[in-house]
């Protein structure tokens, strides 16, 4: 990238490493249901070297597996979360995330907002145990001035099989 507003100042940078390392999964069904969580993955947001000015970072799984985005800031690494699901029956799984999720190291916290919006919801379960995932997403507005560290939390979620 090129322009004075591109261009990262690494002097300046502050380097975050950020992801979601707990989740909580709250389960409804109908009747009996057949479907089970086989693997939960949180989403990673990366290390981030982040721009002086602050920045966006963006991890759109709405459509699957994604890695973090930034505009100005360097992320390595990182990707989305991933929600494993089968069941021995058909049937519809649904999730419902919150809007936002507080990520925190030492005293210091950051939020990762618009999960509903950048995540996939809902997927069919054929049955027979076949798998099927879903993929979290989200995005960091950081303003530049946040603290070095790892910064962590945990997210609970509701999980129903129709």
């Amino acid at each position: 990238m090129t322009g004075e507003g591109h261009n990262l100042n690494r002097a300046n940078s502050r380097c975050l490493l950020v992801g979601l390392l707990l989740f909580f999964l709250l389960v409804t069904a109908s009747a009996s249901p057949a479907g089970v969580v086989t693997q939960v993955l949180p989403p990673y947001f990366g290390e981030i070297d982040l721009h002086p000015g602050g920045d966006t970072v963006t991890i759109a799984a709405q459509s699957g597996p994604a890695v973090p985005s930034a505009e100005r800031s360097a992320v390595t690494g990182g990707s989305s979360g991933l929600l494993t699901l089968t069941s021995n029956e058909a049937e519809q799984a649904e999730v419902i995330y919150p809007d936002s999720v507080a990520l925190t190291s030492g005293g210091h916290t950051i939020t990762i907002r618009g999960i509903p919006s950048l995540s996939q919801k809902s997927t069919n379960l054929p049955g027979g145990n076949v798998r099927r995932e879903l993929s979290i997403g989200g995005s960091l507005s950081l303003r530049g001035d946040e603290n070095r560290g790892n910064y962590s939390g945990s997210m609970t979620i509701q999980l129903n099989f129709l």
